[in-house]
C-alpha cells in the first residue's frame, strides 16, 4: 500500500510505473492535473483513489489495470473517461461524482461486468449511458443525482436482477416509465427536485420499497396503491401540491417517518391512526383547519410538525396519548382552544395542558 494522501502533489513521476507489485494506491487530496502513462504498469493495483484531484483526463494506459476493483474519481474536472478502462473487467466500484462529464463511452458499463455500484451524480448527463439494459445487470446501487436527466428510458432496468438504490434526485424528470411496475427489487427510490406531475398507478407493485422520497415536485395527488407500499419505513413528500391524502395510507404500518411538509392539505386522513409505529410527522406548512383524533394511537411518535397552518385553530386532546412525543413545532398556527400564556411556553408546555384536559386527564396521569 502506499499513500499520498494530501500531500500537494501537482505531478506524479513516470517511475511510479516501477511499482509493479502496487496493489492500494491513495493520492487523493493534491492538485493532479494528470496521470503518467507509466500509471499502466502497476497491474496489481485493485484499489486505485483519485478523489478531490483536479484531473482533466486519464491516460489510455488505465485500461492496463484489470486488476482494478474500486476506482475512486469524485470531485475532479473530467469531461469523460477512456474507452480503455472497459478492459478494466474486475471493477466493482465507480465513482465520478462532482466531474464535468457528459456522457460514457458507448457500452462501457456492459463490459464491466462485475459492477455493482456506480455513481455518475453531479455531472452533466443529460440522459442515460448508451449500452441499453445489459449495463445494469450486475448493479446494486445507482446513483445519477444532480445532472439534467430528463426521462428514464423504458425497459432500462429490465435486466437488474439486482438493483435495491436508484437515487435520481435532482433532475428534470416529468413522467416516470410505464414499465416502472417491474422495478421490483427497488428498496430505496429517490425521486426528489423533479418536475412530476403524478405517479402511476403501477407504483403499487414496488412492494420491497423502504424508502420512498418525492419531494420538491409537483405531484397533486398519490394513487391509492400507495398502500400497497408496506415495507416503506421512510416516505417523503415535501413541498408538493398535494390536497389530500388517499385513506390506503393508513395501510404502511412500518413507515416511521412521514414528511408532507409545505403542501396544501386540509384534513388528515383517519386512517393514519393506524400508523402504529411513526416516530417523526411533518404536516407543517399547509391548510389544516384540524387533525383526526387517531391521531392518539400513535403511541411511538416522537416528532410532530404543526407549524405554520394559518386555519389550524384547535388540537385534539388525543394528542395527549403520544406519551413518547418529544418535539412538537407549533408555530403560527391561532390555537383557540389553548391559552396564549400556554402556546408561549412552547411545546412542552402544550402538550402538558393538553394532558390535563378533556376525558384523558385520569388515563394520562395513571
Amino acid at each position: 500500500m502506499l499513500s499520498l494522501r494530501e500531500n500537494k502533489i501537482r505531478a506524479l513521476p513516470k517511475g511510479i510505473g516501477m511499482l509493479v507489485h502496487l496493489i492500494t494506491f491513495d493520492v487523493s487530496h493534491n492538485h493532479l492535473e494528470h496521470l503518467p502513462e507509466e500509471i499502466g504498469n502497476c497491474v496489481q493495483l485493485s484499489s486505485l483513489d483519485l478523489q478531490h484531484n483536479e484531473l482533466l483526463d486519464l491516460p489510455q494506459s488505465i485500461g492496463n489495470l484489470r486488476a482494478l476493483n474500486r476506482l475512486g474519481l469524485r470531485y475532479n474536472q473530467l469531461t469523460g473517461v477512456p474507452q480503455s478502462l472497459s478492459q478494466c473487467t474486475e471493477l466493482e466500484e465507480l465513482n465520478v461524482e462532482g466531474n464535468n462529464i457528459a456522457t460514457l463511452p458507448e457500452g462501457l458499463l456492459c463490459s464491466l461486468c462485475n459492477l455493482t455500484s456506480l455513481c455518475l451524480s453531479r455531472n452533466n448527463f443529460t440522459s442515460y449511458p448508451v449500452g441499453g439494459p445489459q449495463q445494469f445487470a450486475t448493479v446494486y446501487s445507482i446513483n445519477m443525482e444532480h445532472n439534467q436527466i430528463n426521462k428514464i428510458p423504458f425497459g432500462i432496468f429490465s435486466c437488474a436482477r439486482y438493483v435495491t438504490k436508484l437515487n435520481m434526485k435532482d433532475n428534470k424528470l416529468m413522467a416516470l416509465p410505464l414499465d416502472v411496475g417491474s422495478w421490483t427489487t427497488m428498496v430505496e427510490l429517490n425521486l426528489g427536485t423533479n418536475q412530476l406531475t403524478k405517479l402511476p398507478e403501477d407504483i403499487q407493485f414496488l412492494t420491497s420499497l423502504e424508502v420512498l422520497i418525492l419531494s420538491n415536485n409537483f405531484l397533486k395527488k398519490l394513487p391509492r396503491g400507495i398502500g400497497s407500499l408496506t415495507k416503506l419505513r421512510v416516505l417523503d413528500l415535501e413541498e408538493n401540491k398535494l390536497e389530500s391524502l388517499p385513506s390506503e395510507i393508513g395501510n404502511l404500518k412500518e413507515l416511521q417517518k412521514l414528511v408532507v411538509q409545505s403542501n396544501q392539505l386540509v384534513n388528515l386522513p383517519r386512517g393514519i391512526g393506524r400508523l402504529t409505529n411513526l416516530t417523526n410527522l411533518g404536516v407543517g406548512e399547509n391548510n389544516l383547519n384540524s387533525l383526526p383524533e387517531e391521531i392518539g394511537t400513535l403511541e411511538l411518535l416522537e416528532q410532530l410538525y404543526l407549524n405554520d397552518n394559518p386555519k389550524l385553530n384547535a388540537l385534539p386532546y388525543e394528542l395527549a396519548l403520544c406519551t413518547s412525543l418529544q418535539i412538537m413545532s407549533i408555530e403560527n398556527c391561532p390555537l383557540a382552544n389553548i391559552p396564549p400564556e400556554v402556546t408561549a411556553g412552547g411545546p412542552s408546555l402544550v402538550i402538558h395542558f393538553l394532558k390535563m384536559q378533556g376525558p384523558y386527564r385520569n388515563m394520562v396521569n395513571t
